[in-house]
């Protein structure tokens, strides 16, 4: 089942396609049942719709299909125009305390003086090669 603000917000795109009177509209009459197509065609397409991410982008796929169409659209050609959902938030930096942030710091100057020793260590494998 398609949840309420889904099916507002396809409600709301056709209403104004609807308006525009675009080659193909169907009649006001089929307005009910050519929503009904578009919204099984979104509860099938294989997205899991949730409102925070994708109330914006249906809206946008509206909008785009206004600008575009010189037809009237398939629900195909609404997904085609979707776009991608924004990316999440990235998560603030982990505050560290002035210790751990020592800690750190010599845990870093460990691993640079292993690195350090241990080439200082390996073979030279260049020796005897021309240039």
């Amino acid at each position: 089942m398609v949840a309420d603000w889904l099916r507002f917000e396809i409600a709301s795109g056709l209403q104004k396609l609807l308006a525009l009177r675009l080659v193909g509209t169907p009649p006001e009459d089929a307005i009910v049942g050519t929503a009904e197509v578009w919204l099984e065609a979104m509860e099938h397409c294989g997205i899991g719709w949730a409102e925070h991410l994708d109330r914006e982008r249906v809206h946008r796929a509206f909008q785009t299909l206004f600008r575009i169409c010189d037809r009237w659209p398939s629900p195909k050609l609404f997904m085609d125009n979707l776009g991608a959902r924004d990316p999440p938030k990235a998560l603030p930096a982990p505050r560290l305390t002035p210790e751990e942030r020592e800690q750190n710091k010599a845990r870093f100057r460990e691993i640079m003086e292993l690195l350090a020793k241990s080439k200082r260590t390996q073979p030279n494998r260049n020796k005897g090669a021309t240039s």
